[in-house]
């Protein structure tokens, strides 16, 4: 049977993960937990486990990559166990940085889903094209301006 530390090795080899995921998946994984706590610890002080690093790969993979709103990728670190002022100097770092502006950015997605709706009457379109933008987790007053925009266009 492998160790806790092994264990978590090798979770960490597959995919990164945050501190709180990890803790979950080896106590799934019936690992005792002191051993779960040393294993946490050695990982962290070593710098393979890091919740910061964790949360700006995983909102810049969220934010670049599948254009999810700020809301949603926070989110999603919240579910995964990243502390929220953590995760929400990693969303904002990587707006920053990548110059992410959440309107333009919404305008993009809405554009490029509304090229396989057009030949919908408007009225189910904007319907549609609403509750994909609601469910990426935007704004509703940003995606109703900008589904506007769009349709009136």
């Amino acid at each position: 049977m492998q160790t806790a530390y092994s264990h978590a090795l090798d979770a960490l080899s597959r995919r990164a993960r945050s501190t709180v995921e990890l803790q979950r998946w080896l106590k799934e994984r019936e690992h005792d937990p002191a051993e779960i706590e040393l294993a946490i610890e050695r990982l962290t002080a070593s710098g393979l486990l890091d919740d910061a690093r964790y949360a700006m790969s995983f909102a810049r993979s969220r934010l670049l990559d599948r254009k999810l709103s700020k809301r949603r990728v926070l989110g999603e670190l919240s579910r995964r166990g990243v502390a929220r002022g953590v995760a929400a100097e990693a969303v904002n770092a990587v707006m920053e940085e990548e110059g992410i502006d959440e309107e333009a950015g919404v305008a993009l997605v809405a554009a490029r889903k509304y090229r396989s709706l057009a030949k919908l009457d408007p009225q189910t379109a904007y319907r549609r094209l609403v509750g994909f933008l609601a469910r990426r987790g935007y704004d509703g007053d940003v995606v109703r301006r900008a589904v506007s925009r769009l349709i009136k266009a």
